[in-house]
């Protein structure tokens, strides 16, 4: 089901001029995700999601891959980041793929959100990333195109890309996959296809990717292979 944001949301503007695009903001209708989540948020099934044209980061030879659904705006999900860092120190080689999915309460979510799928259009998401998550409290417009200037990106081509319907169109896939996981909260996590929901604590984390991990090099796959070939699994 194509454009569920734009159905789903009244008053959403698919193709807009950059202003209005980056202003849109989501109305109060019932949420598709219930909130941000707590550490002790519920245990999800099993969901290998696949990994598409996202933004993803590390090796594509990882024996694990850990995808993120998340809202740039969600506290929980900035605090999660500095846990993730250590993650990174603590078990390198991992490979993460972003997923888009913003909630309606938040509403600056969805305009950032746009501008770092058009910063992703020019390889610099995860520069695009860093500095929104690194100042949460400042999304409005100018900020936006500020974050766009200071990572490097091609200011008109970006100015372009916001008003399309293509960043569009990627967050409707997300949120689309994040159904199918049964995500509801931000930010949820799958490890290899193991759900962790919430900003868990570093043992946590480390625990099931270790676990992930011995999974992966006991199946015979060879490296880069195994998670690809496990798309195909979907959810539980």
């Amino acid at each position: 089901q194509k454009n569920v944001l734009k159905q789903s949301v009244p008053g959403f503007v698919g193709k807009a001029t950059r202003a209005t695009l980056i202003a849109a903001t989501f109305l109060a209708v019932p949420c598709i995700a219930t909130a941000c989540a707590s550490p002790a948020a519920e245990t999800l099934p099993s969901c290998v999601v696949p990994i598409g044209d996202s933004p993803t980061r590390g090796p594509t030879d990882a024996w694990v891959t850990i995808v993120e659904f998340a809202d740039f705006q969600c506290p929980y999900c900035g605090a999660a980041e500095a846990t993730l860092h250590q993650v990174d120190s603590a078990r390198p080689g991992l490979q993460w793929v972003w997923k888009d999915f913003p909630l309606r309460q938040h509403s600056r979510a969805m305009p950032a959100a746009i501008a770092a799928q058009c910063a992703h259009t020019q390889r610099k998401f995860w520069e695009m990333h860093d500095l929104m998550f690194s100042h949460q409290g400042a999304l409005a417009d100018g900020d936006l195109a500020q974050y766009a200037e200071q990572v490097g990106l091609d200011l008109t081509q970006w100015n372009t890309c916001v008003a399309e319907q293509q960043p569009n169109d990627h967050i409707n896939a997300d949120l689309q996959a994040a159904t199918k996981a049964r995500v509801n909260a931000t930010p949820t996590f799958f490890v290899n296809g193991i759900a962790l929901v919430g900003n868990q604590p570093l043992p946590d984390f480390l625990s099931t990717i270790d676990e992930a991990q011995a999974r992966a090099q006991g199946s015979g796959a060879a490296p880069g292979t195994y998670y690809a070939s496990r798309e195909s699994q979907g959810c539980l």
